[in-house]
This record gives C-alpha cells, structure tokens and sequence, in this order.
C-alpha cells in the first residue's frame, strides 16, 4: 500500500494522475462548457481565441461541431464569455460579426445581441441570408 502511494505521487509531477483520466478541452470546449477560468487560462497559455476547433458532442449540442470560441460562447448564450474573449484577442470582423448575430438569434440569445450591437464594426449586415450555420 506504501509502494503504490509513493508511486501515485510520483507519477503526479508528470501529469499522470492514477485515480481519474483528466482530458485536456479546447479553448472553445472551455468557451463552451461556461468556464472562464479555463478560457482565461488556455488564452494565457498561447491558445488562439480566433482559432476554430471541435466542440467535442454534448458540450453545446447533441453533436460535435467545429466553432471559434465567440461561434462556441453565442451558441450557449453567455454574455460573460463572450465578453471575456473579446477582452482577451478575439476578433470580430464585419463577416464575423454577422456570422454572431445570426447565431445569436437563432439561439434566442438577446443579452448577447445586445453586446454584439455595441460592438458592430463597420459594414457589418444585419441580414443572415447565405450565412450558415452548424445546427
């Protein structure tokens, strides 16, 4: 029992941890899942908050999607994340800015809306005809 405690303690400096699997999340996994702290951490660690990658499925909807992290954080309507990648080097472009707001009123998100208005950059449409969606 001593040798399998030392050895469990051991292994922990290099990211083996014996009693539970901890699988590493994007930064828009994190974005996803509403933890800012994760997000604020990735984006510190060199993470691209302009960077699309896989929403593993379940994390936002019943399927995997690939997403920037703002795609991720409108898609589940949380104002705060948004925000916080805004304030941490996500872009948004006038192509990007459209591609949000159709999102956010497809997922009936009027708190994000509403931010993403104060934010509309120049020549930026309001219509969402030709945008696509994931869902």
């Amino acid at each position: 029992l001593i040798a399998a405690t030392v050895a469990m303690f051991a292994a922990l400096p290099f990211g083996i941890d014996p009693l539970w699997y901890v699988e590493p999340v994007t930064l828009s996994e994190a974005a996803a899942l509403r933890d800012s702290g994760e997000v604020v951490r990735l984006i510190g660690l060199g993470a691209d908050p302009n960077e699309a990658s896989v929403v593993r499925q379940n994390f936002a909807h019943n399927e995997a999607h690939v997403l920037t992290p703002l795609e991720a954080a409108v898609s589940i309507r949380r104002v705060g994340i948004v925000d916080l990648l805004l304030e941490n080097g996500a872009r948004m472009d006038a192509v990007t800015w459209t591609r949000l707001i159709c999102f956010a009123d497809i997922v009936d998100a009027d708190d994000v809306r509403t931010l993403l208005e104060q934010r509309r950059p120049q020549g930026a449409s309001t219509t969402c005809e030709g945008v696509r969606t994931p869902w």
